[in-house]
This record gives structure tokens, C-alpha cells and sequence, in this order.
């Protein structure tokens, strides 16, 4: 796992239009578009995302794609974005 894989995956939330905050090596807090008072931490477990909820979002290592479904699920469209932008930037 990349040190940084927290930091990365703030990055690419915000790239999607999520407010994203990491506050350490494992945690990264998502806040909510529709109630900016409902922050979500998504954090890593056993080589994984998973949200304060329960919920598994993805590997470690695959923050584009993590970020991606995350966005999905808090129903941010993504047709506005291109492959190109979405790289993570290393």
C-alpha cells in the first residue's frame, strides 16, 4: 500500500466534486453534498476501503476507482469527466 494512498484518494474524491479531507495515514473524511453536517470516514481495513458504515468501496491501490463508486453511491454524476483526469498524480 502506498503511504500516500489516503492522501490520493482525497484527491480524486475532489476531482468528483466530493468535499475530502485526510487526517492521517488511514482515514479520509467524505463529506456528505446533501447534509454537509453527515461526514463519512472511509478508511482502510485489511488492504480495503470501507466506510465508517460498513460499507467496502474498493482496494488500496485503486483510489480512482474507489473514489468513482464513491461518488456513485452519493449520486455525483461522472459523465463530466475524461480518463485523463481521473489518473492519479504521482
Amino acid at each position: 500500500m502506498d503511504a500516500n494512498a489516503p492522501a490520493i484518494l482525497a484527491e480524486q474524491l475532489k476531482v468528483r466534486g466530493l468535499s475530502a479531507i485526510s487526517h492521517d495515514e488511514i482515514v479520509v473524511n467524505v463529506i456528505n453534498p446533501l447534509n454537509p453536517h453527515l461526514v463519512e470516514a472511509v478508511g482502510i481495513r485489511d488492504g480495503r476501503y470501507v466506510t465508517n458504515w460498513g460499507y467496502e468501496l474498493g482496494e488500496a491501490g485503486d483510489e480512482v476507482g474507489t473514489a468513482l463508486r464513491r461518488a456513485f453511491l452519493l449520486g455525483i454524476p461522472t459523465s463530466a469527466h475524461t480518463s485523463d483526469d481521473l489518473s492519479p498524480r504521482r
